[in-house]
């Protein structure tokens, strides 16, 4: 018998092929930083798993504020400890 809802990472996959088109028309450094945008998405798919959300703009967005809020951190204190 086959699964009536689909895995989280299907949904969000889904969600990635439709802003293909998105994707297309940015500059390439945009690009690369909108890839790696969509990379932290994925790398959190167990979390975002665990939210009850019907859509998945919201867990993604979310996976992309924790990995920039981390990225930004480790910015700081890698200036904070070179100062």
């Amino acid at each position: 018998m086959g699964r009536t809802v689909a895995t989280w990472r299907d949904r969000i996959e889904r969600r990635i092929v439709a802003w293909a088109r998105y994707r297309r028309a940015l500059r390439l450094d945009d690009r690369i930083a909108f890839d790696r945008l969509l990379n932290s998405v994925r790398s959190r798919s167990a979390a975002c798993g665990m939210m009850p959300a019907s859509d998945e703009f919201e867990p993604a967005l979310l996976s992309m504020l924790v990995d920039l809020e981390t990225r930004l951190s480790r910015v700081e204190k890698e200036h904070s400890d070179n100062g």
